[in-house]
């Protein structure tokens, strides 16, 4: 399923599936047909992760043709054409796992529920006749016949989208193995169809897995072709064909006397040459091509970026621009022409938080304050709401009360010539400290390896994705629970975040198969304890 590199998650469910699909063919016992199921909805968590990464492929074609359609729309109808021919044989799919549960369970089925076959709850797991009847049939002219030559006509038009070069190969054998279709080779002397030997003398729940695990490997193989599709956008584009002059100023607005300062570059640069750039008049002559006139800056370069610098007391809109020279690939020289405005105001009251448009509850939140040409020790701010500020130095941090709601409200005041005036206030939301996630072996459950998990000897509370990085968690205490050796649930109590000696001396003993978990998890952190739930590792 998939090429190339495989995800961790890919991997496991491709050796799970050829670990049952041995043990079945060795007739061991009928708690293999539970392990299916657990396949099966492994590789429904494929298939959906596949959905939601297709759809914002999808999503991006549209944002691209909306910002140009002549470029993209070719690109954009190739994508969708794809998505209808994916939807439609995974649909056919679904209606082939929906009428053989029918003919297991009966049509009263709990099993089928919104058109999805739900593998756990399949009564019958063991049939092994309702797979043949249905996909091979008496004459071998069965639904697995009409599965194969859908998967071969949908295979053939992908590759149509990918041309057979050298630099287009990891895509087109991505395509050939998600959807081989090919007989296997003979076994004693004796042939067998593709279709045959997917699906034949196969319990149920093998069946049913097999067709999920197809599923898994159209949306692979859409994903792939929709991935070089999108890059095509762009890849036929001559770079220097439409260059823009682009200006990024630090700021847009200064107050009178202070400095105004911008980079001005060129949007899609030769990295193996500078361009000139000039501030001043220019004009357009009668060839199309532009010519600096009257007097004109011309910018110091930085790493391929010119810098440009002015102070104005002008009070208003200032405009400014010029041209950017560039030499093209053919020898000539090309000027594109650029302008840009900055606003010069009055004093302005600048209230922001350092790492977030936020406060969090219980923690120290930085602020930051400014007033554009005006000494900080001139600046003070306040606060209404439930918390506190505090001065740290030359800044301020804003702590909201432990569990606190609603808005703090930040109020500036500034001293001018000894007269104290508020020049500005502004809104923070308050919201708590999401939780953190519990992992052993950074992991949040799943299998894992008895050495990996005793080689990390402790459990971890990691707040992810969170933009305050000095806050942190620890593990303060949680619950083991094991089985003894007759079968029972044995609990143990750990203090810290390290295994104590019981707990890793039941780890060293951990076989294949065996099952630990860690629940009641308890996190401290700046605002105080939490449960962060539990987490449950197999053996493998």
């Amino acid at each position: 399923m998939g090429h190339g590199k495989e995800t961790p998650r890919q991997k496991m469910i491709g050796m799970m599936y050829l670990v049952l699909t041995a043990m079945l063919a060795m007739n061991v016992a009928k708690e293999v047909l539970d392990s299916f199921v657990l396949v099966n909805d492994s590789l429904r968590v494929t298939v959906d992760n596949f959905n939601s990464k297709n759809q914002k492929t999808y999503d991006d074609f549209e944002k691209q043709r909306a910002i140009n359609e002549a470029k993209v729309a070719k690109w954009h109808d190739l994508a969708l054409s794809i998505r209808e021919k994916s939807d439609d044989l995974v649909k056919f799919i679904k209606e082939l796992k929906v009428i053989m549960i029918k003919k297991v369970d009966g049509p009263d089925t709990k099993a089928i529920q919104d058109g999805e076959v739900i593998a756990s709850l399949i009564e019958a797991k063991d049939n092994s006749h309702v797979g043949d009847e249905v996909m091979i049939g008496p004459t071998g002219e069965g639904k697995g016949l009409d599965l194969r030559r859908k998967m071969e006509d949908y295979r053939n038009y992908l590759l149509s989208l990918v041309p057979d070069k050298p630099e287009n190969q990891v895509v087109r054998n991505s395509i050939l193995k998600n959807l081989d279709t090919t007989d296997p080779p003979p076994k004693e002397g004796e042939s067998f169809t593709w279709q045959y030997s997917m699906f034949a003398h196969y319990p149920i729940a093998a069946v049913i897995t097999m067709l999920t695990k197809i599923e898994a490997d159209i949306r692979n193989a859409e994903a792939d072709v929709l991935k070089f599709l999108y890059g095509q956008i762009d890849i036929s584009d001559f770079k220097f064909n439409k260059l823009e002059g682009l200006v990024i100023p630090k700021s847009n607005m200064v107050i009178s006397g202070e400095e105004f300062s911008a980079s001005v570059f060129i949007a899609a640069r030769d990295s193996t040459q500078d361009p000139k750039i000039y501030v001043g008049s220019y004009q357009k002559e009668p060839d199309g091509s532009y010519k600096m006139v009257g007097s004109y800056q011309t910018l110091p370069i930085q790493n391929g970026v010119g810098v440009f610098r002015t102070t104005s007391r002008k009070i208003g809109t200032n405009e400014w621009g010029g041209l950017i020279e560039m030499q093209a690939p053919d020898g000539t020289v090309k000027r594109y022409p650029f302008k840009n405005t900055f606003t010069v105001n009055e004093p302005l009251a600048i209230i922001s938080a350092s790492a977030n448009t936020v406060f969090y509850s219980g923690v120290e939140n930085p602020l930051e304050v400014s007033v554009p040409g005006l000494n900080p020790d001139k600046i003070t701010p306040s606060i209404t709401g439930p918390g506190k500020l505090t001065r740290r130095g030359k800044d301020w941090v804003v702590t909201p009360n432990p569990g606190a709601k609603g808005i703090i409200e930040v109020t500036l005041t500034v001293d001018i010539d000894g007269k104290k005036q508020k020049i500005g206030t502004k809104d923070f939301r308050i919201f708590p400290v999401p939780n953190p996630v519990p992992k052993v072996a950074d992991q949040m459950g799943g299998t894992i390896a008895r050495t990996a998990l005793e080689s990390a000897g402790e459990v971890k509370a990691v707040l992810e994705n969170f933009i305050m990085e000095n806050i942190k968690y620890t593990v303060k205490s949680y619950t083991v629970v094991t089985k003894d050796p007759n079968g029972f649930d044995k609990f143990i109590q750990n203090s810290g975040a390290k295994f104590n000696d019981q707990v890793s001396s039941i780890v060293r003993g951990l076989k294949r198969r065996d099952r630990i978990t860690f629940e009641n998890i308890i996190a401290t952190g700046p605002d105080g304890d939490r449960n962060i739930g539990t987490i449950a590792f197999t053996i493998n």
